[in-house]
């Protein structure tokens, strides 16, 4: 009973950190295409826009 508890605890923090790098990832892509799009040549990304997380 003890080492499932243990499992369990172990198991949420861990995604709680995945989540997070998931985040991160996403926020990376969208700084690498706006400047991936003022290099072509094309508008610029809203900063409000682009700072803000999408659902």
């Amino acid at each position: 009973m003890k080492a499932t508890i243990v499992l369990l605890a172990c198991l949420a923090l861990s995604s709680c950190g995945m989540a997070k790098a998931a985040r991160q990832t996403g926020q990376t892509f969208d700084t690498y295409g706006c400047l991936a799009r003022d290099f072509k040549g094309q508008p610029s990304c809203d900063v409000a826009e682009s700072a803000t997380p999408k659902p």
